[in-house]
C-alpha cells in the first residue's frame, strides 16, 4: 500500500467516526419531522406531496425505504446522511487528484473530513449532503470530461463520462432546486475552456447535447411540481451581499453561522492562504507551459466558490414566484467541496517545493488548527431533550378504546407526530386531529366547526397544547371541551399542557401500561413499580428532568398537612417518608415525591426533578419506604450545572428576604466582559455610557418555593429614559439561571450564583443610578414582598447599591 492510500484510509475512518459522533444524541428538529410524516405516507404520495413541497424527491425516495429498513430513531434515521457525506468525503480523493495529483486528493479529503460545516449537515436528517454529494461528482466528471478530445469518433469511455455526468447532475437537480446553479457555473467554465482550443464548437455541441439530455430528464419532473407550487416567503428582512459573503466564509472556516462579524479575521487569514497557494500554482504552471489547462481549473473553482453566495443573495430576496427562502446555511453546503479541493490544491503547491515549505508549512499548520479549534463546537451541545416524549407516553399510558388527541400545536405537529407516531407506539393508540384546520388561528367562533365533529364521535378527548399561543393564544379549544366535559386530567410540560376531558366521575389510569423500561420487583410498603418511563440519560441547565411511573399501590401514607388529591413535593436533605427519591452520586437524597395512587389500580405519576439546580454527577431513582426497605431503578447523568458554592466567595454579603423562603445573600457587580475570577466593583463605581456590567445574585432557598419567579434587575436613573419613557436605563430580567433552574425546583440550603447583563445606553447621561433587583409572577407582574438589607418594602424591591455614569 502507498503511503498516500495509508492517509487515504485514515481520513476515511476519521470522517466517519467525526459523523457518526453522537449522531442520535439531538432531538429532530422541524424539518426533520416533516420528513418523516413525508414518508410514513405511501411512495405514491410522498411523491406527489414533494411535488408541493421546496425539494424534488430523490432524498425522500431514499429515505422513503430506509426507514422501513432501519427504523425512525434519531440515530437510524439519520444514518442515511452519514453514509451518503462519508461518500462526498471519499468523492474528494479523486477531484482533488484530478486537479494536483495524489497529494492534493489526501488533503482535499482531509479538508473536508475535518470540516464543521460538512460535519454539522452530515447529522441532519436532510437532502444537503446529497446534493453536495451529487454535485461532487459532477464537477469531477466535467473534469474529466473536458479533457478529453472530441475529434472523430469518440471511445466508449468518453460515452461512459458522458452518462455518468447526467447521472450526478440529474441526481443533484432532483435533489434540491439549488443545484440548477451547477448548471450556471459549469456553462460558465465550459465556455472558457471551448475558448482556448481548436476543437471549441465540437466541445459546445456534445456539451449541449448531454446537458440536454440532463435537462430533458428532469423536465417531467417540473411538469409535474410547477403547477403544485405555492409562492410563499419567509423573508422579513434581506440581507446584504457582503453579510452573504461572510457567512460562506465562516461557514467554510470554522462551520458556524451565528455572530460570523466576530471571525472576520479566521476568514481572512485562510483566504490569504488561499491566494498565495493559487499564485504559487500560476507560477509554477507558466514555467512548466501548462498555464492554460491549470487557468481553466482555477477558473472553475473560483467560480464554484463566488458564485453561490452571489446565487443565495439573489434568491433570497423578496419576489413573487415560488418559494423565497431566508439566508440559510445549509444553501451554502452544495458547493463546499470546491472550495477545500482549491485549498488544498493550494496547500500542496505550498508545501511541495523546499523555498517554500519554511512558510507553507505554518500556513498549513494554522488552516488545519482553525478547523480542529471549530469542530468541538458541533458537538457542546449535543443531547437529547426531553422534548415532547413525556407527554406522548403520558398520552399511550393513560389512553382507552374511545379517545381521540385533538392537538393544538402551532404547526408544530410534525415533531410531536415524529414520537407520537414511532415505534413502540401501540397500535391502538388514539387517532390526532391537528387543529386548526379550517383559519391560521383558532377562534371562539370557529371552536365549534373544529371540535365538535371529534367530540361526537369519541368519548373521551386529550387536548395537547405544544406552543398553542401561536394559533390558540385565548384558549378557545379548552374553554369549548371544559363547557362539555369533565376535566379528568392536568398535566404541565414546561409551557405546554396536556388535559383529558370526559365524562364526570371518569379517571385517568394506566391498565393498559406501556412502560419503556417494564420492572419486576416486590412492591416496596405496598407501591408496586410496573415500570417507568425516562426520556433521557442526560440533562443540563435549562432542560427538564421527568420521570414517569406505573404504580399499583394502596392507600398512601401522607405526612401531617398534605392532602392525596395530587402529587405534591416534599422537600427534605434526608427523609424516611415514602416515596421517589433523586439520590446523589454519595448517597445523599435531594427531593423526596410522595405519590399517592388509588388502590388497586395501575396509575400513572408523572414526575419532574429539579436536575438543573443539582451537582454535577450520576444520580439514580429510589422508592422509600419509612422501614428501609427501598427500590432503586433508573440512572441519569447531571451535567455542565454550577459546583457547590461557599458563602465566601460572595463579593458583597447581604441579609434580605423575599417572599417567604428565598433569601438574596449577595452580589457581584463587574465590568464590560466580566468573568468569574475577574475584581468585582466597589459600591458606587463609576462607569462610561455604552458600557455593559455583568450583575451576579446569590441566591438561596430556605423552603419549597413553589411558584415560578421572574428576576428583575433594572438601573434607575433620576431622568426618564427617552426610549421606554421611564427611569430605567438598563435592565434584564429573566428566570434563574436563563431559565435554567427555576424558582419552584430549587433546593433549600442550596447557594446559586445568577448571572444579569445589564448595558448602558450611549446617551445615558451622567449621574447616580440605583441598582435594584427583585422578584415577581411573570402572569401577573406581581412582585414578591422584600424585607432585610436594602429592602424597600413598598416598592418591593432590594436596593444594592449606587453606580455613578461619568460624563
Amino acid at each position: 500500500m502507498k503511503r498516500h492510500h495509508l492517509f487515504l484510509l485514515t481520513g476515511l475512518v476519521v470522517a466517519f467516526a467525526l459523523r457518526v459522533c453522537r449522531l442520535g444524541d439531538q432531538n429532530v428538529w422541524w424539518d426533520e419531522g416533516l420528513a418523516i410524516w413525508a414518508v410514513r405516507h405511501g411512495f405514491a404520495e410522498t411523491t406527489l406531496w414533494t411535488a408541493g413541497d421546496v425539494h424534488p424527491p430523490l432524498y425522500f425516495w431514499l429515505l422513503w425505504p430506509w426507514v422501513r429498513l432501519a427504523g425512525e430513531t434519531e440515530f437510524a434515521a439519520r444514518y442515511l446522511t452519514v453514509l451518503v457525506a462519508t461518500l462526498t468525503v471519499a468523492a474528494m480523493a479523486p477531484l482533488g487528484r484530478r486537479l494536483g495529483g495524489p497529494w492534493a486528493g489526501v488533503a482535499a479529503l482531509w479538508l473536508l473530513a475535518l470540516s464543521r460545516f460538512h460535519v454539522w449537515w452530515s447529522q441532519e436528517m436532510r437532502m444537503y449532503a446529497l446534493a453536495a454529494l451529487a454535485a461532487t461528482l459532477s464537477f469531477y466528471f466535467l473534469l474529466r470530461w473536458a479533457s478529453e478530445p472530441q475529434r472523430g469518433l469518440r471511445p466508449l469511455r468518453s460515452w461512459r463520462l458522458d452518462f455518468a455526468w447526467v447521472g450526478a447532475t440529474l441526481a443533484a437537480l432532483y435533489t434540491i432546486y439549488f443545484s440548477a446553479l451547477l448548471l450556471v457555473v459549469q456553462n460558465l467554465y465550459v465556455l472558457v475552456v471551448g475558448l482556448r482550443r481548436r476543437d471549441r464548437w465540437a466541445l459546445w455541441l456534445r456539451w449541449l447535447m448531454i446537458q440536454g439530455a440532463a435537462l430533458a430528464l428532469w423536465a417531467p419532473w417540473l411538469a409535474l411540481a410547477i403547477p403544485r407550487m405555492r409562492s410563499w416567503s419567509v423573508v422579513q428582512e434581506p440581507v446584504s451581499p457582503g453579510f452573504v459573503f461572510l457567512l460562506d466564509g465562516v461557514l467554510l472556516t470554522l462551520g458556524i453561522s451565528t455572530f460570523v462579524e466576530r471571525y472576520l479575521w479566521a476568514v481572512l487569514a485562510v483566504l490569504a492562504v488561499l491566494l498565495w497557494g493559487t499564485a504559487v500554482l500560476l507560477v509554477r504552471a507558466r514555467r512548466a507551459g501548462v498555464l492554460g489547462p491549470t487557468a481553466d481549473r482555477l477558473w472553475l473553482l473560483a467560480l464554484g466558490t463566488l458564485v453561490p453566495p452571489l446565487m443565495v443573495w439573489l434568491v433570497t430576496q423578496p419576489r413573487m414566484l415560488f418559494y423565497t427562502p431566508r439566508v440559510e446555511a445549509r444553501y451554502f453546503l452544495s458547493f463546499a467541496p470546491l472550495f477545500y479541493a482549491w485549498l488544498a490544491w493550494g496547500l500542496t503547491a505550498l508545501l511541495a517545493r523546499p523555498r517554500l515549505r519554511l512558510a507553507g508549512g505554518p500556513a498549513a499548520a494554522m488552516v488545519l488548527a482553525l478547523m480542529l479549534w471549530a469542530l468541538p463546537g458541533h458537538y457542546a451541545d449535543r443531547r437529547l431533550r426531553d422534548d415532547l416524549q413525556s407527554m406522548v407516553r403520558a398520552i399511550w399510558a393513560q389512553a382507552e378504546p374511545g379517545d381521540a388527541v385533538v392537538l393544538v400545536s402551532g404547526d408544530r405537529y410534525p415533531i410531536f407526530l415524529y414520537y407520537y407516531d414511532r415505534a413502540p407506539a401501540p397500535t391502538d393508540r388514539p387517532p390526532v386531529y391537528p387543529v386548526p384546520q379550517r383559519s391560521p388561528r383558532l377562534e371562539g367562533s370557529g371552536a365549534e366547526a373544529e371540535l365538535a365533529p371529534v367530540a361526537e364521535a369519541y368519548r373521551r378527548v386529550w387536548l395537547a397544547q405544544v406552543e398553542s399561543h401561536l394559533q390558540d393564544p385565548e384558549g378557545a379549544a379548552k374553554a369549548w371541551l371544559s363547557e362539555r366535559y369533565a376535566t379528568l386530567l392536568t398535566m404541565e410540560f414546561g409551557y405546554n399542557r396536556l388535559f383529558l376531558f370526559g365524562p364526570a366521575g371518569g379517571e385517568a389510569t394506566a391498565e393498559r401500561a406501556y412502560p419503556q423500561y417494564p420492572l419486576f420487583a416486590a412492591p416496596v410498603a405496598g407501591l408496586e413499580v410496573i415500570g417507568y418511563d425516562l426520556p433521557v440519560r442526560e440533562v443540563r441547565p435549562g432542560d427538564p428532568l421527568r420521570l414517569g411511573l406505573y404504580l399499583r399501590a394502596g392507600p398512601p401514607l401522607l405526612p401531617e398537612g398534605l392532602s392525596g388529591e395530587d402529587c405534591r413535593w416534599y422537600w427534605a436533605a434526608r427523609s424516611s417518608l415514602p416515596g421517589v427519591s433523586l439520590v446523589g452520586p454519595s448517597g445523599e437524597t435531594y427531593a423526596v415525591l410522595l405519590t399517592p395512587c388509588p388502590a388497586g389500580k395501575i396509575v400513572y405519576r408523572l414526575l419532574e426533578f429539579p436536575a438543573a439546580c443539582l451537582p454535577a454527577g450520576r444520580y439514580h431513582f429510589e422508592l422509600r419506604a419509612p422501614d428501609g426497605e427501598s427500590l432503586t431503578f433508573g440512572s441519569v447523568r447531571v451535567t455542565h450545572t454550577q459546583p457547590e458554592l461557599s458563602p465566601a466567595e460572595i463579593p458583597h454579603p447581604m441579609a434580605a428576604r423575599l417572599g417567604e423562603s428565598v433569601r438574596l445573600a449577595g452580589y457581584g457587580l463587574y465590568r464590560d466582559r466580566g468573568v468569574l475570577g475577574d475584581s468585582p466593583l466597589a459600591p458606587g463605581a463609576a462607569v462610561c455610557p455604552g458600557e455593559r456590567l455583568f450583575l451576579d445574585l446569590y441566591w438561596q432557598a430556605d423552603g419549597p418555593v413553589g411558584a415560578n419567579y421572574v428576576v428583575f434587575t433594572h438601573l434607575v436613573g433620576a431622568a426618564p429614559n427617552p426610549a421606554t419613557g421611564n427611569p430605567v436605563w438598563a435592565q434584564d430580567d429573566h428566570e434563574p439561571l436563563r431559565g435554567g433552574c427555576p424558582t419552584s425546583l430549587w433546593l433549600p440550603g442550596r447557594l446559586l450564583r445568577d448571572r444579569y447583563e445589564l448595558v448602558l445606553p450611549a446617551d445615558a447621561p451622567a449621574g447616580e443610578y440605583l441598582l435594584e433587583v427583585g422578584m415577581y409572577r411573570w402572569d401577573t407582574g406581581e412582585r414578591l414582598p422584600v424585607s432585610g438589607d436594602g429592602a424597600d418594602p413598598e416598592n418591593r424591591r432590594i436596593l444594592l447599591g449606587v453606580v455613578r455614569v461619568r460624563e
